[in-house]
């Protein structure tokens, strides 16, 4: 590259001496501009004062009058997100700059896109840029060209860089080493670069998952960190996207991984790493259930302590039933009870509320006549039918797709009219509109990892303590049992209608 450099260097003060062009017609006002990144501080040359004293050379040497000097120490090239960039750009659109001076072009930036915006701006206020090193000047047509081409060479430099940085993290991960580049909460780097339980930290991270585990959201678990005085990294403050990436962080239970921002999460490489786990994988398995039953709308996402919150549907409408409380007298406390979203939000049914107290006894009542192999049947038929009829519409959706595709190719080849084509795909459309709204509107699940039986001899114990349990004990154990319970009110009669579990 550096023999690139020279040559069209030597050129375009060729092409300047040809053309009689002189740098000092006339006196300008010049600002200079210097930047090191952290990993260059220390490079022979590229040192801000290295750069400042060249540049302010240039200026006096060419006559000019030096209005400023901008240089931003530790910053990357890769984006113009740099203060003294910014205070710079500001003096230009003031119309107080005439030139800019650098020392070297990948100091005012390394992406061509940044590149081609800043010709752009100069340009537009009549701003002569003049880089020392590749002795360049965009006054002239040549000096333009020049900078592109240098600027396409800075961005590839940096591109391939970027490349093999994710080659040397996926091979280390494949190894069963960390890629963490960033401190992480319940461990410390060693020098050699391994990680180590801080168990200061690590009693935390245990606690976040339990407290998440006994029902509470990750909003209220951020808050009662941050109340506690319990900082993050660097005395950061927690909310609810640190607590959440907590409880997704794999490397708790003593695993590594690494995907590039361009991959598809299929492609992420999961490995067993050296370092010792602070949460065991049976823990982190039943919150991940848990996150995904919440965002699947399969189960309460809230921390108020409504035991049946998001798992129960109405048999009417098959919308969730939520959770509504009121406070009575200091005597009878506080009334919980459920209805129907539609009917309250839109009321397009008719279905009736029921209370806590009635949803209970509801719940227990039809368990006592139910035994564990007939609690299976009652909750297997309707998920085989449900999955039966998804698998439908999944195969004719794939099969929809195949025939657009035939057909495409048929029109393309010129065997099949435009107006043929045309009314194919309408109607195909149409019937792909239809399978999408049916999809979407059968209920959703996860597979449950529950037997019939387990839920039966909880629910049993349950039933006989339940007078002695918090509220937020008896949230906990229903929702871990339970993904949905429809229920139907027929006459004065309430029926449990369909049992998914959890």
């Amino acid at each position: 590259m550096e023999f690139i450099v020279d040559c069209l260097s030597e050129w375009v003060i060729h092409m300047r001496r040809k053309n009689g062009e002189n740098s000092t017609k006339r006196i300008i006002r010049a600002a200079g501009y210097g930047r090191v990144s952290t990993d260059e501080q220390a490079e022979e040359g590229h040192s801000l004062e290295a750069q400042e004293e060249k540049i302010v050379q240039h200026i006096n040497n060419e006559n000019w009058t030096l209005i400023g000097y901008f240089c931003d120490p530790g910053y990357s090239g890769k984006n113009l997100e740099r203060p003294d960039m910014k205070r710079l750009l500001s003096e230009i659109e003031r119309e107080n700059v005439d030139a800019v001076i650098v020392h070297k072009l990948d100091r005012l930036t390394r992406d061509i896109g940044d590149l081609y915006y800043l010709l752009k701006l100069f340009e537009k206020h009549n701003v002569q840029f003049v880089s020392i090193t590749e002795k360049i000047d965009t006054s002239t047509a040549m000096g333009r060209m020049f900078v592109f081409l240098l600027g396409i060479f800075a961005q590839w430099y940096r591109e391939n860089l970027a490349e093999e940085v994710r080659k040397g993290m996926e091979a280390r991960v494949k190894k069963g080493l960390h890629a963490v580049t960033v401190p992480m909460y319940g461990y410390e780097r060693t020098e050699d670069g391994k990680l180590v339980v801080k168990e200061d930290e690590a009693k935390w991270v245990r606690w976040i998952f339990d407290q998440y585990l006994q029902g509470v959201g990750t909003t209220f678990i951020a808050k009662k960190l941050n109340a506690m005085g319990i900082s993050r990294n660097r005395g950061a403050k927690w909310d609810q996207r640190k607590v959440m990436l907590t409880l997704r962080n794999i490397h708790y239970i003593g695993k590594v991984h690494w995907k590039s921002s361009t991959a598809d999460e299929h492609e992420r490489i999961i490995r067993d790493g050296e370092h010792e786990p602070i949460i065991s994988p049976e823990i982190f398995e039943k919150v991940q259930r848990i996150i995904e039953r919440r965002r699947e709308g399969l189960m309460s996402r809230t921390s108020y302590e409504y035991v049946f919150g998001g798992i129960i549907r109405c048999g009417k409408c098959g919308s969730l039933y939520k959770g509504k409380y009121n406070k009575l007298s200091k005597k009878s406390g506080i009334y919980r009870g459920y209805v129907c979203s539609y009917n309250e939000r839109y009321g397009s049914c008719d279905a009736p509320g029921i209370s806590e107290r009635k949803l209970t006894k509801l719940l227990f009542d039809t368990l006592r006549i139910t035994t564990g192999s007939i609690l299976s049947t009652f909750t297997d038929e309707t998920t085989r039918e449900q999955l039966n009829e998804r698998d439908e519409i999944e195969k004719q959706l794939a099969a929809s797709e195949v025939r657009r595709s035939r057909w495409q190719r048929a029109y393309g080849d010129g065997l099949m009219s435009y107006d043929d084509f045309a009314k194919r795909m309408r109607e195909e459309m149409e019937l792909v509109t239809e399978l999408e709204k049916k999809l979407a509107e059968l209920p959703r699940s996860v597979p449950s990892t529950v037997t019939p039986e387990e839920a039966f001899e909880t629910l049993k114990n349950l039933k006989e303590n339940w007078p002695y349990l918090e509220q937020s004990t008896r949230k906990q154990i229903v929702q871990s049992l339970f993904q949905q319970i429809t229920i139907k009110r027929e006459g004065k009669q309430w029926t449990i209608i369909d049992i998914k579990l959890a």
